[in-house]
């Protein structure tokens, strides 16, 4: 459809002027006589009956006109509202982030990112693993920060760094002053897991196998908050992701070795969906942020490197599809 044309035809049959009409559009008439002679080529018909004096529309342009002035309005609505949503979604975020992961990663970079662009509101979706695939899948969240594992089918993944699982102990708990431990050594001890309907209660009980039947779960809870509560009030030993654990007084932070359990943390997003360009530069930053913590700690987190992503972050950047 010749929008340009059909703009020029309505404008000339308002005014009822060639002249008026161009001053209206800003075109010299040449231009504005040019649109309505190859409109009038493409429909077949004359529109106009011109002559030294008078202008006037022919039959078929006096039909055609309302019906084209009411379908150019609606056209140019249609239009301002996709501008208006587009405008919309440029300055809004949407991002998914496991607990652990967002409490150690977010605050910096959103503060960063907010002094960039103060005009972009950004909610965040702090939930287990399951909910965060489920957001990204129907588009709540544009991208996550999570555990990777089984993705839909829809999305794809991006491995950051892979993490141990370690043991928090209370200060002055027999095990405390070891360097080290081995799952043989919680034998006896009362823990507190995180509850196996969790992405890390069900990683560690897979992990474990029947071992894990030897160890004297005696507390349960569904937060990890909760777990490392316990044992800084001395009530309990904890095994969760380093990341997870805050620094707490109170509380000894050990490695477990024998074997070692390890969560691969990614970016997951919807397969074959660009990120717009607001959600794009968060997870630029989110990715710089892993980056240069990855290098300040590489006991805690050891990233696997990659040059395909040169300027945002030296970690593994490579995509796949799960």
């Amino acid at each position: 459809m010749d929008v340009s044309g059909l703009e020029a035809f309505i404008q000339i049959a308002e005014f009822g002027s060639f002249r008026r009409a161009a001053e209206a559009m800003r075109l010299s008439q040449t231009a504005l006589s040019h649109r309505i002679r190859k409109l009038e080529e493409d429909v077949g018909v004359t529109l106009f009956q011109r002559t030294t004096r008078s202008l006037s529309l022919t039959r078929a342009g006096q039909e055609f006109f309302p019906e084209a002035r009411d379908t150019l309005f609606r056209l140019s609505t249609l239009y301002e509202n996709l501008k208006r949503q587009g405008r919309q979604a440029q300055q809004k975020v949407s991002v998914g982030c496991l607990g652990s992961l967002g409490e150690h990663f977010l605050p910096g970079v959103l503060r960063e990112f907010r002094q960039r662009y103060p005009q972009v509101s950004i909610t965040v979706f702090d939930e287990p693993a399951a909910a965060l695939r489920e957001r990204v899948s129907s588009g709540e969240a544009q991208f996550a920060l999570t555990i990777l594992g089984a993705q839909l089918w829809t999305q794809k993944s991006r491995a950051l760094f892979e993490e141990d699982f370690v043991a928090a102990v209370p200060i002055g708990h027999p095990l405390a002053e070891r360097a080290e431990l081995n799952w043989a050594d919680l034998v006896g001890y009362p823990l507190a897991r995180v509850a196996t309907t969790t992405s890390h209660g069900f990683m560690l009980s897979e992990s474990l196998g029947t071992f894990g039947e030897r160890l004297d779960w005696a507390y349960e809870v569904q937060r990890v908050n909760m777990a490392v509560c316990f044992v800084a009030n001395g009530i309990a030993v904890t095994v969760l992701p380093r990341l997870a654990i805050a620094s707490a007084p109170g509380i000894r932070i050990l490695p477990i070795t024998a074997p070692q359990i390890r969560r691969t943390v990614g970016i997951i997003a919807r397969d074959g969906v660009s990120l717009p360009r607001p959600a794009l530069n968060l997870q630029r930053m989110l990715l710089h942020a892993i980056s240069r913590h990855s290098k300040g700690a590489s006991n805690d987190l050891p990233a696997q490197t990659s040059g395909r992503d040169a300027g945002t972050t030296t970690v593994n950047s490579s995509l796949s599809s799960e």
